[in-house]
């Protein structure tokens, strides 16, 4: 014969209704688990898509710089051996009386000589200032001193030997040859 149990029917149901209790608490503790473990790996995501995001926008920085920087220096690079022929006509206008620069062959060097310059300045290549300038070790090198009268160019260039180009874009300046020049003393 079957025991009976001592429990009334409310017991009973309250016994079972406390072990239901228990089972949504235990469920809870573990969503909560969860639902903590899901918030961490969303916040090392986001922490990880920052960094990486970051990191991404410092690699365009620097590639973008790096080609800026090689442009450049290609430019510089191939420009440099055209110089000696800049310099060659400017010496050549130079050395010439009136009568040959107002010769056709006079007046196709010096426009030779003007569009030289004028495509070199839109490649951002400007010839270095010097007659007249105190001397700066960036910019001149000087080959000589020479006595001068004036005292107004003592210690400043009096002579242009070979001009200096160098190479201004975007508040950067780079010198792609030195002025050889003689200073006065």
């Amino acid at each position: 014969m079957p025991k009976k149990s001592d429990k009334t029917p409310e017991q009973i149901l309250i016994d079972e209704l406390n072990k239901k209790i228990e089972e949504l608490e235990s469920e809870k503790k573990s969503l909560e688990t969860e639902k903590k473990d899901q918030e961490e790996m969303v916040k090392r995501a986001q922490f990880d898509y920052i960094n990486l995001k970051m990191d991404f926008d410092r690699f365009q920085k620097n590639t973008a710089d790096e080609k800026k920087t090689q442009k450049a220096t290609l430019l510089i690079e191939s420009i440099k051996k055209f110089l000696p022929f800049v310099e060659t006509m400017r010496k050549s206008l130079e050395s010439i009386d009136e009568e040959q620069k107002e010769s056709s062959l006079g007046e196709w060097v010096a426009v030779m000589y003007k569009n030289f310059l004028s495509t070199l300045a839109a490649m951002h290549i400007e010839p270095i200032e010097a007659l007249g300038q105190e001397p700066d070790t960036l910019m001149h090198e000087p080959v000589g001193m020479q006595p001068t009268e004036n005292e107004k160019l003592k210690g400043k260039i009096i002579q242009e030997f070979e001009r200096g180009f160098v190479y201004k874009k975007d508040g950067e300046t780079k010198v792609i040859t030195t002025s050889k020049v003689v200073i006065g003393q």
